[in-house]
């Protein structure tokens, strides 16, 4: 129950921000781009446009808050001794790591859901309407699987931005912000690239490919977003056995990136 009131606290802090605002209103604005923006394709042309651009929108936005309210709100709190305020009060250590991860969590859900419900409108008129230059119209019927279709790839977006906030909140308890932010994006980068060059490496038979192996391993695993949102964009349909196996890792790698957090807190000076 404290968690749920720190979580409370800190989803009001989080949509508060400046850059909740910010990445709410660039995010409806690519994704207006891209119903308006012709890409002189016809038929499915335009609505893969639209789900290409719809689904990076919606993953970069929601990846964005997610660091930048880690590294802030958790960071400031320690720096600021406001957490050693919170502390004095019958609150545990971990409920409070636990509180704010969820607070962040919720915010990150609140602006995915606002960029959902645009993404899919967006659809719907692209659909509906047609090509944007040759205003040929496509049956309703068409509608649906379009829609079903991105499903997948907004939930492991958001699955994504989950992990990588679970790091930087690890992160946060002993770094300042600044370098929190960029260890952070410097782990996506990586995390998206180590797949590709594991396999180059050992093409190559390469010295490195043991160590590039183990760094593949120990990073999260980002590269199957990646590839769903490659499909997708293609108007492939992603099978539900793959999505249910890639959120039981999601949700394994977010509690062990949770517990080093926790681990890391217990000892944290805050006086």
């Amino acid at each position: 129950m404290r968690s749920v009131t720190v979580a409370f606290a800190t989803f009001q802090e989080s949509i508060r921000q400046p850059a909740f605002y910010a990445l709410l209103v660039i995010g409806v604005m690519l994704l207006l781009f891209s119903y308006v923006l012709p890409t002189f394709q016809l038929d499915t042309g335009e609505v893969k446009f639209v789900r290409d651009i719809g689904l990076g929108t919606f993953s970069l936005c929601i990846l964005l808050l997610g660091i930048f309210s880690a590294s802030n709100l958790i960071t400031t709190e320690i720096e600021n001794k406001t957490a050693m305020t919170v502390m004095s009060k019958p609150l545990r250590r971990h409920e409070f790591v636990l509180g704010k991860y969820m607070g962040i969590g919720l915010a990150l859900a609140f602006l995915g859901l606002f960029l959902t419900v645009v993404f899919l409108a967006v659809i719907v008129g692209k659909v509906a309407g047609g090509d944007i230059v040759y205003r040929k119209v496509q049956p309703y019927q068409a509608i649906l699987p379009e829609i079903t279709v991105v499903f997948p790839g907004l939930f492991l977006g958001f699955l994504q931005a989950l992990i990588l906030v679970a790091v930087s909140v690890a992160l946060s308890i002993r770094l300042p912000m600044i370098l929190n932010v960029s260890i952070s994006f410097a782990l996506f980068i990586l995390a998206n690239i180590s797949g590709p060059l594991v396999d180059y490496l050992a093409r190559e038979h390469s010295i490195f490919t043991a160590t590039a192996r183990y760094i593949f391993y120990v990073l999260p695993n980002l590269r199957s977003a990646v590839e769903v949102n490659s499909a997708i964009g293609l108007g492939r349909f992603v099978p539900a056995s793959f999505v249910a196996w890639a959120a039981v890792y999601s949700l394994l790698y977010i509690a062990a990136a949770l517990s080093f957090a926790v681990f890391l807190f217990q000892d944290k000076e805050l006086g």
